[in-house]
């Protein structure tokens, strides 16, 4: 429902909890970040949480714990957002706080300091995972140049480029009360939300909403590439493969949830029954379609011993091969329909997962009730238009795809199964 100075509230109540779940939400996220300066909204965020010009870090701390409450700071691909839960009876002392940060947020260069410091270690705990790895450089490379390829952690080039100044202008630009999704859930009603909501946007002057992040990919690559993220004495790979996909919202983008949890999205599928239940080679074998406010990464992802990998991966790339040019089976398809109208209830179980659900639905453009609008087409999905859905978007010949690997053993195993060319690439590069 339309909010105080244009802002946009989601109120989704609940009378058996004593709590409430508060989420304020801006518009824009990572693919706002300035180019060269990957990092600044989730830098942004995490430094607002910090101090405003009443109250420094410590006080801020002690004001959450002193309400036994919790108070989260994220960044996404569209969005960056404060998440607060609380009990009912302290959610006052809550938005004020909140009040605070969003007016009066202080960015000292000090915190500013100690947070560059903290987040470039943080690196080092991604080079140090190689999944996380793996996601990093497929991020990167699957369509280079497009703003979802981008780190949203930043890289220890960008995060130099980091100014105090103008990360306040960011800030100052992104509070907009247009540009914001305010959110409760739980032991509060409308009327309530619109008044809490009112208190949290009572000092932000009332200036449009920042321009919204071209977020329309480049051309992809026309052929299949091959990174080696080379990392020494690794016994199990990582593998990320994948490309482009649809924007979510889209009718492509329903038939390719059904072939999603068809493929790789249940114990049962294709990729769990060949790479694990038959061969024992991955613990997991998944495919998942990214949901995002643009078109994001349709992707697959394995993880099996070094010595099994070319194996794993020509059988994989083969099974998706026959996805492309064959489809789904009947017996598939109503097997992903009946999966998927059966998880609804769970995913909108609470009060806090209603209001993720329907916060997520104004950061991609989407009606607040999509949830049951793509249920409804999900009931109505024939092979046809999965068929013809994956004849647009599956491109196992012009995948993206990334291994995390020892370089030295690897390179030869997967050249001798005829993959390549292959580009290796340092862990630690990027």
């Amino acid at each position: 429902m339309d909010g105080p100075k244009g802002s946009r509230v989601i109120v989704e109540p609940a009378g058996d909890t004593p709590l409430v779940w508060i989420t304020v939400t801006a518009l824009g996220g990572a693919a706002a970040d300035p180019p060269g300066k990957e990092g600044m909204m989730r830098h942004m965020a995490e430094l607002a949480r910090r101090g405003t010009r009443e109250r420094d870090r410590n006080a801020i701390e002690d004001a959450v714990d002193r309400l036994g409450a919790s108070l989260d700071v994220g960044a996404q691909r569209d969005s960056v957002s404060f998440s607060a839960t609380v009990l009912g009876r302290h959610v006052d002392e809550l938005i004020t706080l909140l009040a605070d940060i969003l007016a009066g947020a202080a960015m000292r260069e000090q915190e500013h300091e100690k947070l560059l410091r903290e987040t470039r270690n943080s690196l080092d705990d991604v080079r140090d995972d190689d999944s996380l790895l793996a996601t990093r450089y497929f991020d990167r490379s699957c369509v280079p140049g497009h703003p979802y390829g981008r780190t949203a952690r930043g890289t220890e080039t960008s995060l130099t480029a980091l100014d105090v100044e103008e990360i306040r202008d960011a800030f100052r630009a992104q509070c907009a009360p247009q540009n914001l999704i305010i959110g409760f859930g739980g032991d509060i009603d409308s009327d309530r939300g619109l008044a809490l909501a009112e208190r949290l946007v009572a000092g932000l002057p009332a200036a449009p909403a920042p321009p919204l992040p071209d977020i329309e990919p480049p051309p992809a690559p026309k052929k299949r590439r091959i990174y080696v993220v080379d990392k020494p004495e690794r016994t199990q790979t990582q593998i990320t493969l994948g490309h482009l996909g649809p924007r979510y919202g889209t009718d492509d983008a329903v038939a390719l949830t059904a072939v999603e949890t068809a493929f790789g999205g249940t114990f049962t599928s294709r990729l769990m029954q060949e790479i694990r239940v038959r061969r024992g080679w991955s613990y997991g074998a998944s495919c998942r379609l990214y949901r995002a406010r643009g078109p994001h990464w349709f992707r697959i992802s394995l993880a099996p011993a070094a010595e099994v990998t070319a194996d794993a991966l020509e059988l994989t790339l083969s099974l998706y091969e026959d996805l492309a040019a064959e489809g789904l089976r009947e017996d598939e398809l109503a097997f992903a329909k009946s999966y998927l109208e059966g998880s609804i209830p769970f995913v909108l179980a609470t009060p806090r997962q209603r209001l993720s659900v329907a916060v997520s639905n104004q950061i991609f453009g989407l009606p607040g009730d999509y949830i049951h609008i793509e249920a409804e087409k999900l009931a109505k999905l024939d092979l046809d238009q999965t068929h013809a859905a994956l004849s647009r978007w599956a491109a196992p010949d012009r995948a993206c795809i990334v291994l995390v690997a020892t370089a030295d053993s690897m390179v030869p195993r997967l050249e001798a199964r005829g993959f390549g060319p292959i580009e290796v690439v340092p862990y630690d590069a990027y």
